[in-house]
């Protein structure tokens, strides 16, 4: 029983194995099973330290560290709460991973809600940043607008100092129910702590039907065999 045991684990650690070395070696079922898979969660966790780095050399955080708040999100037409931070996070944004200097001021009740994310990235996934390969399922997911809101289908790159519009993240990414907590320690470490976390029940869908070749939302960046879909080089001529 126990020789079967091991068997039968180190099968699974085969197939395991052969899974990451098929994704890392251009097969695009499982790129875009990987895609669909993050697109279903957004996590992260940030801090504000006393003293930050900036390009201009150090700068004070000050008494108050900016991190504090909480707010709830229950689909893009329930909102509750207010918050602020400004801190360096470590982010899982759906398909997008990086680190990232983000600054970020939300207030909502009902459908009401204000929304401002700025973020800089330190290092990212090509999701997350402009000019790679990525630039051209980019630029697809931009013009899948929608018909009535004229929004995006997905959008994870937030740079603006201006506030969100409507359907800030993209109409097909609107079924988000996310929790985000900020706190500020300003006595013994003069810092700040934020954590959020939210999942996309559509998403989840979007997955498992993924696994049987159907791209609902057509989103994935990657043929079946693994190229591409959508060339930068195609986009430029």
């Amino acid at each position: 029983m126990a020789a079967r045991s091991r068997c039968f684990g180190r099968l699974v650690a085969v197939a395991l194995l052969g899974s990451v070395l098929s994704a890392a070696s251009g097969c695009g079922y499982l790129k875009n099973l990987r895609d669909d898979f993050n697109d279903c969660f957004i996590l992260g966790a940030g801090i504000v330290t006393p003293v930050a780095p900036t390009s201009g050399g150090s700068q004070a955080v000050g008494l108050l560290p900016p991190s504090i708040g909480i707010y709830a999100e229950a689909t893009e037409f329930l909102h509750l709460g207010a918050l602020y931070k400004a801190s360096a996070d470590l982010e899982w944004d759906r398909r997008g991973m990086s680190i990232v200097a983000d600054e970020r001021a939300k207030i909502g009740l009902g459908p009401l809600h204000y929304v401002n994310v700025t973020q800089k990235p330190i290092t990212a996934n090509a999701y997350k940043v402009e000019g790679n390969q990525m630039d051209g399922w980019r630029q697809h997911m931009r013009t899948l607008t929608d018909p009535v809101f004229s929004r995006p289908a997905k959008e994870l790159i937030f740079e603006s100092p201006l506030p969100e519009p409507f359907l800030q993240r993209g109409w097909q990414d609107w079924e988000v129910f996310s929790l985000e907590v900020a706190i500020p320690e300003p006595f013994v470490l003069h810092s700040g702590l934020n954590v959020r976390a939210g999942v996309d029940p559509s998403q989840i869908f979007d997955f498992v039907l993924g696994v049987f070749c159907i791209d609902l939302y057509d989103d994935n960046a990657f043929t079946f065999g693994g190229d591409l879909r959508f060339p930068v080089e195609q986009k430029q001529q």
